[in-house]
């Protein structure tokens, strides 16, 4: 298993590959991937999904087949979609992905450039 922080960049690989921040969160069953990213990475809904967080309250969400490239290993996920235009991590790492692969060490930083350069 490798160790990662709460943010550290990943690739989102589609018809394009998009480098931006990804949170590590483990309280989120699901990836989810921001609308703007996902639209441009080429993605088609595949169904859609009822949340269960506090914030959605129950809304349904597009889900999309996604790989996630995160250091060398790529993740085939369904992630679901929503809009984190005002998070810089534009992709949110669930448990899907975290389980048995990760774990994540809050005090840990990325040593990646600045989240200025990973705007979309």
């Amino acid at each position: 298993m490798r160790t990662v922080g709460l943010i550290e960049p990943v690739v989102v690989v589609g018809k394009k590959r998009i480098k931006v921040l990804g949170k590590f969160d483990t309280g989120a069953f699901r990836t989810s991937i921001d609308e703007k990213v996902a639209k441009k990475a080429g993605f088609r809904a595949v169904g859609k999904v009822k949340t269960k967080s506090a914030l959605s309250k129950g809304r349904r969400r597009k889900l999309v087949k996604a790989k996630i490239q995160i250091g060398n290993k790529i993740f085939d996920v369904e992630a679901s979609v929503s809009k984190r235009e005002h998070s810089i991590a534009k992709v949110l790492i669930g448990r899907d992905i975290l389980f048995k692969n990760f774990v994540v060490d809050v005090s840990k930083r990325h040593s990646s450039p600045k989240e200025r350069d990973f705007k979309i």
